[in-house]
């Protein structure tokens, strides 16, 4: 039985490492999304100071994630796969101005903070005898809940989204 167990473990390292390199890519093309989304926010939040903090926040956020997982990265000695701009997304909302832009705004970010947080629970479970990995997803769940949080919270904000009946009056810039 000790010489099944020996020959199962390199291949159960090698899925571990294959696991966790698929993990820190999603979570290097979600940290760069994010960043890419909120510069879009902040050109389009006008005088909208609610949406100009809440894109600083994103940015900064994720940057400083994306900081901690390049670290992590190289200590596993994981490379990360360049980044992939979401051309299909980046097109709508590149469309769209004033209430209309907030809103499909908000609900890209509450879908992509969702997805974000389902998979760093998934590593959590997943990597859960990983110290390294553990503290790095520990501290990067109350970020993504708090970044969910505050889009959930404007998306009902109608001063946040602006007026629907004539999205015209609302503050662009354009």
């Amino acid at each position: 039985a000790a010489l099944l167990f020996t020959l199962g473990a390199p291949a159960l390292a090698s899925a571990q490492s294959a696991n966790l390199a698929s993990f820190f890519n999603e979570a290097n093309q979600m940290n760069n999304e994010e960043q890419d989304m909120a510069k879009e926010l902040k050109s389009k939040a006008g005088d909208n100071q609610t949406l100009v903090t809440m894109a600083d926040t994103i940015r900064d956020d994720h940057k400083d994630n994306q900081t901690a997982l390049e670290a992590l990265a190289s200590q596993k000695n994981v490379t990360l796969k360049s980044y992939e701009k979401n051309k299909a997304a980046q097109d709508q909302l590149d469309n769209l101005k004033g209430a209309q832009f907030n809103e499909t705004f908000l609900n890209m970010d509450i879908r992509d903070h969702e997805k974000a947080l389902a998979a760093f629970r998934r590593a959590k479970s997943e990597f859960s005898s990983d110290p390294q990995v553990r503290v790095y997803v520990d501290q990067t769940i109350p970020v993504l809940e708090a970044h969910l949080k505050m889009a959930q919270n404007l998306h009902h904000d109608d001063k946040v989204l602006g007026s629907r009946e004539n999205a015209a009056n609302n503050k662009k810039s354009d």
